[in-house]
């Protein structure tokens, strides 16, 4: 990160990003605006924002021409298959976050989801370095609130894939800290430093959004802003903090059927990306490769995305969420032919224009309750039973304390969550092992790995390109490569 010009899109059109050592960050859209216009137009500085929600459903936003560089959803759901919870039938797209190999320098993977989340963070840079608080409109701060908002989030994203994780060492290397958008590449700071900076913009986030009426779910606005904030204190455990922002960030919301995963209007959606003929990416799409009844990846090739047959069995048969995956025995219920364990959370009927799900309330009940449970308060059950209950009718109030409350709630994340882009995070802070060896299991060979607690090479090498681009981070101060048991396999 030479240089990382101010450039701004003002439409969703796609973001280049070039490979070369003096500008391996720079954006080069088609359409520029200076950082006085943003700080004087509300309409530039809407623009501003408009663009980065266009794209982070963008094709191409990491800077490859890979079918998996598709913006947000892609940095999440590539994440997810590096845990044990989805198996997938063979090597395709994907299959190097799979057997853990997209986290080496060499991979584009690594280079994808750095610049996917560090090219728009440069914009909300802009907006927050251009708009002046104490004179900008109630419209500019809600502005300034989002930019916040989204730079927070970015930033979360980035060091929980990039460094150890909080709860196990605040004072190890963590990630650059961009403070504006044309800047000198920044050394990695410590863990510590990310998390303030992340704080800082999310609390501030939630006080500039306050009043704000969205539009449209594909806004960020005060309740999204709160989800933010409790999955960060989650991560540093700051149980009390991430008590409050998540019962803050849901509610309002209601519960909803297990069903709502391609369409913004389900009522527990809190944030999500409004996917129509125009902004749809086809078969470098979400659906592609995770609906299994779409014509992409899945539903054409066969490359499919299931459910891990041991977590599949925690299922309780009176669970309304066992119904998110084709039973072994009953077989399939979509009459596609699908395989045993297959996901058909994901269902997509339109010819990919299935809306993007980024955040749920669901989530914010399994933070609250965790948090509550960490905190020794005896109500985390009760907001435990509130939401599984609800799936499941034959649910009773958890009678479990301490560690085995937690451990309960732990595999309800696993469940509710499956393949919404936090499951590899909880195995690093919670510290679990991996296992895809166990006997009868269903991961395909190519992924069959194991690693105790704390073994898991988890750590995301950051970029060749950004090693030999930045010369604030030396190559000492590159993540260990670690070994990839079974399958070491180079990837390009």
């Amino acid at each position: 990160m030479k240089n990382l010009k101010s450039s701004i899109l003002l439409t969703a059109a796609l973001v280049l990003i070039s490979g070369c050592k003096e500008d391996f960050l720079e954006t080069t859209p088609a359409e520029v605006v200076s950082d006085e216009q943003v700080g004087s137009s509300p309409a530039a500085a809407q623009g501003l924002i408009s663009g980065i929600y266009a794209s982070l459903r963008t094709f191409g936003i990491g800077g490859t021409t890979g079918h998996t560089d598709y913006g947000h959803m892609s940095a999440k759901i590539g994440s997810d298959m590096m845990a044990h919870d989805i198996t997938m039938s063979f090597l395709h797209w994907y299959g190097f976050y799979h057997n853990l190999t997209g986290r080496l320098q060499t991979s584009t993977r690594t280079r994808l989801t750095w610049t996917t989340y560090y090219s728009q963070i440069a914009q909300c840079n802009l907006l927050i370095n251009a708009t002046d608080p104490a004179t900008a409109t109630d419209e500019n701060l809600w502005l300034l609130g989002q930019a916040h908002a989204l730079k927070g989030m970015m930033l979360l994203r980035l060091v929980q894939m990039y460094s150890s994780p909080y709860s196990q060492d605040p004072s190890a290397l963590g990630i650059p800290i961009p403070d504006g958008a044309d800047f000198l590449g920044k050394s990695r700071g410590t863990v510590q430093e990310a998390y303030d900076q992340i704080v800082s913009d999310l609390t501030a986030a939630v006080g500039y959004l306050s009043g704000f009426t969205r539009s449209s779910k594909q806004e960020v606005d005060l309740s999204v802003a709160n989800g933010f904030l409790a999955r960060a204190y989650l991560d540093m455990e700051n149980w009390a903090g991430a008590r409050d922002a998540a019962l803050a960030a849901r509610t309002g919301y209601t519960l909803a059927a297990y069903d709502g995963f391609s369409d913004l209007g389900n009522a527990e959606v809190m944030w999500g990306a409004d996917i129509d003929a125009e902004s749809s990416t086809v078969f470098a799409s979400f659906f592609s490769h995770f609906g299994n009844t779409t014509p992409g990846y899945t539903g054409a090739l066969g490359v499919y995305k299931m459910i891990d047959r041991a977590l599949y069995d925690a299922i309780p048969v009176s669970d309304t969420r066992r119904d998110a995956f084709v039973d072994p025995v009953a077989g399939d219920p979509t009459g596609n032919g699908l395989p045993a364990y297959a996901n058909i959370k994901f269902i997509d009927d339109t010819f990919f224009e299935g809306d993007y799900v980024y955040m749920r309330a669901s989530e914010m009940y399994l933070i609250e309750a965790e948090a509550r449970a960490m905190l020794g308060d005896a109500t985390a059950a009760n907001v435990l039973f509130e939401l599984v209950s609800f799936r499941d009718p034959g649910y009773t109030l958890s009678t479990n304390t301490g560690n085995a409350l937690r451990e309960e709630i732990y595999l309800q994340r696993r469940i509710e969550l499956w393949g919404e882009g936090v499951s590899y995070n909880d195995l690093k802070r919670l510290n679990k092992p991996m296992d895809r060896t166990y006997a009868g299991t269903n991961h395909a060979a190519f992924a069959l790995l194991s690693y105790p607690a704390n073994g898991i090479p988890s750590l995301w090498q950051l970029p060749e390109a950004e090693i030999l681009a930045n010369d604030n981070i030396p190559a000492v101060d590159q993540n260990a490569r670690n070994e990839i048991k079974a399958f070491d396999l180079e990837e390009q």
